[in-house]
């Protein structure tokens, strides 16, 4: 049996403190979303077929359109694209990742976040 994933969308605070953006010119709801398995996403293409920047005025004007407001009311509901689910899954400690330092083999010191 498998458990269903739970989303915990860091695009709703400020844990996601921007916007991604493409080498192609693609508005992203974050930068983790491009990747070549969300590329054959039938619903993430919907996304990107209207987020090309150079098409619009303003980044608010992509992110009225119905293909934005679709995604963000199917993330409330536990529908995401398949990165969502890598990267905004809920965990049990509020910890994304670890980064420790280290000066010439000792270990400085570690900064979660």
């Amino acid at each position: 049996m498998t458990k269903k994933i739970k989303l915990d969308p860091k695009c709703f605070d400020r844990r996601q403190e921007a916007f991604g953006y493409t080498n192609r010119g693609e508005l992203l709801p974050c930068c983790w979303a491009d990747t070549s398995v969300n590329r054959v996403d039938e619903d993430y293409n919907k996304l990107l077929s209207v987020s090309k920047i150079d098409e619009h005025e303003n980044i608010n004007e992509i992110t009225l359109k119905p293909e934005w407001i679709n995604f963000y009311k199917n993330l409330k509901n536990n529908k995401g694209f398949p990165a969502c689910f890598t990267v905004c899954k809920k965990r049990k400690s509020p910890q994304h990742k670890r980064e420790t330092w280290y000066v010439k083999g000792q270990k400085t010191h570690t900064k979660e976040s």
